[in-house]
């Protein structure tokens, strides 16, 4: 199908710029149109699709997850999913993508979807054993992350130290991981809004 004016313009932002923002701003038919550049792009560093409910599933979150694992010169580093629909087989695809060499991501926000306990598990099996760039993964507000039990076994499975815990705004369990490098943060009550813009 030929792509509207708009979907070019989102086509040409994520093969353009380094930070695009399309927070509640995306159609039925538009992630296609978003996953195929986010699959080309060399330049897009941080991407913001949150805000759009049922609109942004698990058969969405494949496409943007195998545009993940199959572009080589991938640069981007921050993913915003929040408040989105993604459930159980997304976030899987979503781990897998995680796996894999091509994908750099640094930080991966999924507030207010529908993760449960064992996509969660995934992730933490997925920190543990195949990823040592992601340094940031947002689950709060997922109603099966909000169990004190769920959480201390993310923790206890991701290798995480939670020393550092503020249970009144942001709880982080840290740990430096000598032998690999960056700290992981895992959030599970607030993630801060950062205004990247939709411009030409």
């Amino acid at each position: 199908l030929e792509k509207s004016r708009r979907q070019k313009k989102i086509e040409e932002l994520i093969l353009t710029k380094e930070r695009v923002d399309l927070w509640y701003k995306l159609r039925d038919d538009d992630i296609s149109v978003v996953a195929g550049a986010l699959a080309r792009s060399t330049t897009l560093t941080v991407l913001n699709l949150g805000g759009h409910g049922y609109r942004i599933g698990d058969a969405e979150v494949k496409l943007i997850a195998d545009a993940l694992r199959s572009n080589t010169s991938c640069k981007l580093r921050e993913l915003n999913l929040n408040m989105n629909s993604i459930g159980p087989n997304g976030t899987k695809f979503l781990a897998e993508a995680l796996r894999h060499s091509n994908c750099k991501l640094k930080e991966l926000y999924l507030y207010r979807n529908n993760i449960d306990v064992a996509s969660a598990e995934a992730f933490a099996d997925m920190l543990r054993y195949d990823n040592r760039v992601l340094t940031t993964l947002a689950l709060d507000s997922n109603p099966a992350v909000i169990s004190p039990a769920l959480r201390r076994k993310i923790e206890r499975l991701a290798e995480i130290n939670s020393e550092s815990i503020n249970c009144t705004a942001v709880e982080v369990g840290r740990k430096k991981r000598k032998e690999y490098g960056p700290t992981l943060d895992v959030i599970y009550s607030f993630v801060r809004s950062k205004p990247y813009l939709l411009s030409a």
